[in-house]
């Protein structure tokens, strides 16, 4: 492997011709890192009238109606956010909880052999489907039109004349319901889908049209609005894309398409996972559940009521919905999921730039170390086989501290590719602490290799990882940076930076880059680089 020495924010041309050696990459996410909570109150867990839920994040447009909640029933809800599949990980764990409220419960239900399901009850509904800028729409012939097929989008997407913005289906549920349905409905039958009926080359030239993932659908939507210019539509749930629409943020607004074979709806089912506050969990549903509070959710959050005596809102197109059978097996959800990984998506080519400055000493190097032997598959639970690097991709690690070392980079051949695991792990264990931080510096050496990777490797997603553990004190500055950065043509800023807030860290500093790139912070002060580093896959 050779390495790569002028900066991108130099003489890119002749930095971009250094050669890259073999290397692995990336996807997954799930669990919102540092584990935030929301009450209407004091929370006194054991009080008989208090449910402490562990609930999806696209559930805090509910905060505002907690203390109403609380007021109507006398019962405190205190919600922790999680992903859907890290959530259910906790669950499985044997983390205890009173509830569990993701916007479906399907994959937990199937996964639940230790029967900790007491009750559940749908609340509300909100259908996965595809928002397509109208110019689009009516190029395709798919404007107002109530036949148009998931088929219709593959072929288009495969074509190159479709892209759109999806979550990774293997941390969010708005991905995990679309990949699930287009699966469905491509295999041409109508009876509930297994493995052998997945039409692979028809999904394939669906997820050919996939230009942005996320690991959460409210990130998404920031997502397609700041690079809207250069997306054409979005998977995600109808209340966010009505949400969406009415935002003021759009140049052109989205038409809803609702494909003729069907979809899958999210029904966000409050599950009850302690029987001693089943009576509570009553109240809470009787009111949520209620003709009143049915009509205020579908009024402020878009999403369809559960109460047929709640009349639908105009909001909502006169489409006919048709759902989709659900697959009845975790294996068959599970081989889903793995072949989105392995074979459909389009595949990763990540860098991670990673702090070895002499304050990540100890205990914070061995965190680091854990949280690379989860990329190499060292983690058996539901999160980890999910998080690990997968068969195509293509991963970079750069250690810095006051110098940024030579990158090393791997890829795998495979989805059982255990040499190229055990390299990155042997990696892991290689890295020593000591010296100063080049955070600048080692975030343009990356930038260089990831511009010099795009022109030569094909489709890809790209993606940059930051993990430092404090602020920078040698080479370029921020400010330094930006200037070279903001210099740059338009489709050499298109890679996002994920940076992780860890340590001393300067949070504004990283703050900052993440806006100026488009990606995003992960809290790493309240939860393990382990749980972070999973929950950065599905960004990637």
């Amino acid at each position: 492997m050779a390495d790569v020495k002028p900066s991108i924010f130099g003489a890119r041309a002749a930095a971009f011709i250094a050669a890259l050696s073999a290397g692995v990459s990336i996807l997954f996410s799930g669990c919102s890192s540092g584990g935030n909570t929301t009450s209407s109150g004091p929370v006194d867990a054991g009080s008989p009238n208090t449910l402490v839920v562990i609930a999806g994040s696209e559930l805090k447009d509910l905060e505002p109606y907690l203390g109403q909640i609380r007021d109507a029933t006398g019962v405190t809800l205190s919600l922790q956010y999680s992903g859907t599949m890290a959530g259910i990980d906790r669950i499985n764990e044997g983390e205890k909880f009173d509830a569990a409220w993701f916007s479906q419960a399907k994959y937990l239900v199937m996964s639940d052999t230790a029967h900790r399901i007491k009750a559940q009850e749908k609340i509300m509904l909100s259908p996965v489907i595809i928002g397509v800028k109208q110019s689009k729409a009516k190029e395709l012939g798919w404007l107002g039109n109530p036949n148009v097929t998931w088929k219709d989008v593959a072929d288009k997407a495969g074509a190159g004349q479709f892209n759109y913005a999806m979550t990774n289906p293997a941390s969010s549920n708005s991905g995990f319901s679309a990949v699930i349905g287009v699966a469905s409905a491509l295999s041409g039958t109508s009876d509930v889908l297994k493995v052998s009926d997945v039409d692979m080359a028809k999904l394939n030239n669906f997820f050919k049209g996939q230009k942005l993932t996320s690991g959460s659908s409210g990130w998404l939507i920031d997502a397609y609005t700041r690079d809207q210019d250069h997306l054409d539509g979005i998977v995600n749930y109808e209340a966010n894309l009505i949400s969406l629409n009415r935002s003021g943020q759009l140049k052109e607004p989205l038409a809803l398409i609702y494909p003729k074979e069907g979809i899958i709806t999210a029904d966000y089912p409050l599950v009850l996972l302690n029987e001693d506050k089943r009576p509570a969990y009553d109240k809470v549903i009787a009111f949520l559940k209620s003709a009143q509070f049915q009509k205020t959710i579908m009024d402020n959050t878009f999403r369809r009521p559960v109460n047929p005596d709640v009349p639908l809102s105009s909001v909502f197109p006169k489409s006919l919905i048709v759902e989709l059978p659900f697959p009845n097996n975790l294996a068959t959800v599970n081989a889903i999921l793995l072949r989105y990984l392995n074979v459909n998506r389009v595949p990763a080519h990540s860098f991670f730039v990673l702090d070895v400055s002499g304050s990540m000493q100890g205990e914070r190097i061995a965190g680091l170390r854990r949280a690379l032997y989860t990329l190499a598959g060292q983690d058996p639970s539901l999160t980890g086989q999910f998080a690990r690097f997968q068969n195509r991709e293509k991963i970079t690690l750069i250690t810095f501290n006051g110098n940024v070392a030579p990158p090393v980079t791997f890829e795998m051949s495979s989805d059982n590719d255990t040499k190229t695991l055990d390299a990155v792990k042997q990696f892991a264990d290689s890295m020593h602490a000591g010296g100063s931080t080049a955070i600048f510096d080692a975030i343009e050496r990356a930038e260089a290799l990831a511009q010099a990777s795009r022109g030569t490797e094909g489709q890809r997603y790209y993606s940059i990882v930051l993990m430092t553990d404090g602020e920078n004190n040698t080479g370029d500055d921020f400010d330094a940076f930006k200037v070279k950065y903001e210099s740059l043509p338009p489709d050499e800023q298109a890679i996002k930076v994920f940076p992780i807030l860890f340590g001393e860290g300067s949070s504004e500093q990283l703050n900052e880059l993440a806006a100026l790139t488009g990606g995003r912070v992960f809290d790493g002060t309240s939860a393990p680089l382990s749980v972070v580093f999973k929950e950065i896959r599905g960004y990637q």
